[in-house]
C-alpha cells in the first residue's frame, strides 16, 4: 500500500513539474457603430477618439504577457486583427460576423466589417480551425447578404507544451435581459409615466425575443465545440450578454464548461457598468437604469486544463477615456500534459 502511495505521488508530482500556466484575455472592444445608415453606418465617436481607443487596447494588451486573446466587434476586419497583432507581435485569425450586403471589401455599409478574432505569439502556432454560423444571417470575410443582424463562433488551436488547446472567440445577440428583476422595472418605468405602452410593448418584445435567441447560440455552441474539440482542452471566449444565472449559461454549465471567474475570481467580476464606463454614459448605450452586469466570460472544460487566477481590465480610464464600452477579463490557467 506505502509503494502504491508513493508511486501516486511521484506521478501526481512530475504531472505538476511539467504543467504549464498560460494566460488568456478576452474584451468586446466596440466597433463606435450605431448600425443605422445604408451607406455608412453612423458613428459615435471621431476618428481620432477611435484610434486613441485602440492604441489603450494593444498597449494594455501587450502589457499583460498573454498566450491567447479573444476579441469581439472588431472592426474593419481583417485589418483590425492585423493591426493590433502587428503592434502585440501576435499571430491572428479572424471572420466577419456583420457586413450587410458586401463581395470582398465592396459593399454597404462601406464602414462595416465586424467579427471576431483570435491572437496568440508566434510560438503557440495559432491555426484557424472552423467558422459556425450561429443565428441569423450569415457573412464572412469573402461576401455577406444581410439585412439583419447574425452571430457565429471563430475557432482556432494553440500548442501547449505537447497539447492542442481549442480556443473559441463569439459574440451572442445583444439585447435587454428578460429576467424578473429587469422586466418588472419596464412596467414600473411605464407606471411612473417614463415611457408609453407601445416603448414598454418593444422593449419587452426585444428581452425576450433576445433571450430565446441566445437560448439557440448556447445550444449550438455546445454542438459545435462538441464536434471539433471532444474531450480535448477548451477556452470559450466572448460578449454572451447574458447574465451569469440566465437559462443560456445553465446549457453551458450542464455541458460541462467552467465559468472561470465563478471558481477564482473576486467579486461580481462586472464588464458593463454603465454607472462607471464613459463611453455607455456618454451616448447613452445602458439598456437598463444602473445596469451594472456581468456579460464577459472566460469558459474552459476538457482534461487537464483548471482556473487559477481571473480578473478584470480595462476598467479605469486613461485621460477620461474607457478603452471599450466593455471591460475585460484576463485569467490564468494551467494546462497539464497529456
Amino acid at each position: 500500500m506505502r509503494t502504491r502511495a508513493l508511486v501516486l505521488i511521484a506521478l501526481f508530482a512530475a504531472t505538476a513539474l511539467h504543467a504549464e500556466n498560460i494566460t488568456v484575455a478576452t474584451i468586446n472592444v466596440w466597433s463606435g457603430l450605431e448600425y443605422r445608415g445604408a451607406f455608412v453606418s453612423r458613428e459615435y465617436e471621431d476618428r481620432a477618439t477611435r484610434a486613441f481607443r485602440f492604441d489603450l487596447l494593444a498597449d494594455g494588451l501587450s502589457g499583460l504577457d498573454l498566450d491567447a486573446v479573444a476579441v469581439q466587434e472588431a472592426n474593419p476586419l481583417p485589418r483590425y486583427a492585423e493591426d493590433l497583432g502587428s503592434l502585440m507581435g501576435f499571430d491572428a485569425i479572424s471572420d466577419v460576423r456583420q457586413g450587410g450586403v458586401r463581395v470582398g471589401t465592396v459593399g454597404l455599409p462601406a464602414n462595416l466589417r465586424e467579427g471576431e478574432a483570435l491572437l496568440a505569439p508566434p510560438e503557440r502556432q495559432l491555426t484557424l480551425s472552423a467558422v459556425k454560423q450561429l443565428a441569423g444571417p450569415a457573412a464572412g470575410n469573402v461576401a455577406s447578404f444581410q439585412f439583419g443582424t447574425g452571430s457565429q463562433i471563430l475557432a482556432g488551436t494553440i500548442v501547449v507544451e505537447d497539447r492542442t488547446v481549442h480556443l473559441f472567440s463569439t459574440r451572442w445577440t445583444p439585447s435587454p435581459q428578460a429576467d424578473r428583476t429587469r422586466l418588472v422595472q419596464l412596467v414600473d418605468h411605464y407606471l411612473a409615466g417614463e415611457i408609453d405602452a407601445a416603448d414598454l410593448s418593444r422593449r419587452t418584445s426585444e428581452a425576450i425575443a433576445g433571450s430565446e435567441r441566445r437560448i439557440r447560440e448556447a445550444e449550438e455552441t455546445v454542438v459545435f465545440i462538441n464536434e471539433l474539440a471532444g474531450e480535448e482542452p477548451v477556452i470559450l471566449m466572448g460578449s454572451l450578454y447574458s447574465l451569469p444565472d440566465s437559462e443560456e449559461i445553465q446549457i453551458l454549465r450542464d455541458a460541462g464548461f467552467v465559468d472561470v471567474w465563478s471558481v477564482v475570481g473576486r467579486g461580481t467580476g462586472v464588464t458593463y457598468d454603465s454607472a462607471l464606463n464613459g463611453n455607455i454614459i456618454d451616448h447613452g448605450l445602458g439598456s437598463f437604469e444602473g445596469e451594472r452586469v456581468r456579460y464577459d466570460y472566460i469558459f474552459i472544460r476538457g482534461s487537464g486544463i483548471f482556473a487559477r487566477s481571473a480578473s478584470i481590465i480595462f476598467a479605469q480610464p486613461t485621460y477620461g477615456v474607457h478603452a471599450s464600452d466593455h471591460f475585460g477579463i484576463v485569467a490564468q490557467l494551467r494546462v497539464d500534459p497529456e
